[in-house]
């Protein structure tokens, strides 16, 4: 088993879950305290949406930007990754279309402030069901489009990928020259039309990365999560957990926080015998550095 440290993102909101399933931040000042408590628990990466004041999910560029001023406050700060993932509201329909690159990401969202800016974006690759009522549309030439704009703003694009064909995908636009080395790779197994989550599965999964590539692995739901990371940790890969993911600590029991699930996996790498990254750690794995900006706002 790889004793390299394991990156723990942690999602803490996502743009589905509601207050009725899960205590999830929706407020920037509560979005900053959950992080911060994630991060003292081991996490060094937040996938971040933003909710309204209503607290349904906003697309709105300036809520994005009071979020993340706030999270760049944190000491260490860790690496923030925005999606642009969303529900398209649009017209009515008998069924709910969400759109993974519905949000064109802009500077608009970290203020058009250097030190402000995030690391990572997660990157949509497929169309696909996401459960009996709720259909993920990403056109291919939206995706390439999202790519463009990514890399322009000087981010890193996480695929998201939910079966090989999704991999196929990535591969083929890595060799287009659209998507860049090394490719970042969320693997999400379990989920309504996706792989399963087994642990033959994954090894499936993993064997068709390439070889100079980072990945991390999520179970849908709190039925395969923390298998999944179980695995993960034993393959050499990274893990996530979060609201957005899950919401039991074991069957049976709610979690009170994003930071006691995120204790969680921590518990179970120290059990494996695999360390933590810190958000050094996982920035020098990553290839990801703070800009200069954000290296004295960080000092003030």
């Amino acid at each position: 088993m790889s004793k390299k440290p394991a990156i723990i993102t942690c999602a803490i909101t996502g743009h589905r879950t509601t207050r009725a399933i899960a205590p999830v931040p929706l407020t920037p000042e509560e979005q900053r305290t959950s992080v911060e408590e994630a991060v003292r628990n081991g996490a060094s990466i937040i996938h971040l949406h933003v909710r309204g004041n209503n607290g349904e999910e906003s697309l709105d560029p300036e809520r994005y930007y009071e979020v993340i001023s706030k999270l760049k406050q944190i000491v260490p700060t860790p690496i923030i990754e925005i999606t642009p993932r969303g529900t398209d509201r649009s017209a009515q329909r008998p069924v709910t279309f969400e759109r993974g690159n519905l949000v064109k990401i802009s500077s608009a969202m970290w203020g058009n402030k250097a030190e402000l800016k995030p690391e990572m974006c997660a990157l949509n690759l497929s169309t696909r069901n996401i459960d009996e009522k709720t259909i993920i549309l990403n056109p291919p030439s939206e995706i390439r489009d999202q790519i463009e704009r990514i890399y322009s703003l000087g981010l890193i694009p996480r695929c998201d990928v939910y079966d090989l064909g999704d991999i196929r995908v990535a591969l083929g636009l890595l060799e287009k020259g659209i998507l860049r080395e090394p490719l970042h790779f969320l693997l999400i197994l379990g989920s309504y039309s996706g792989i399963g989550a087994t642990s033959q599965e994954l090894e499936y999964m993993v064997k068709y990365l390439p070889e100079q590539c980072h990945w991390t692995a999520l179970g849908t739901g709190s039925r395969y999560n923390s298998f999944i990371a179980e695995q993960a940790i034993l393959l050499g890969g990274h893990i996530r957990t979060g609201f957005e993911d899950e919401t039991y600590i074991s069957k049976g029991r709610k979690a009170n926080s994003n930071a006691e699930l995120v204790a969680n996996l921590k518990t179970l790498c120290e059990k494996l015998g695999r360390p933590i990254a810190t958000s050094e750690q996982a920035r020098q794995i990553l290839g990801v550095q703070q800009s200069p900006q954000q290296q004295l706002a960080s000092l003030l």
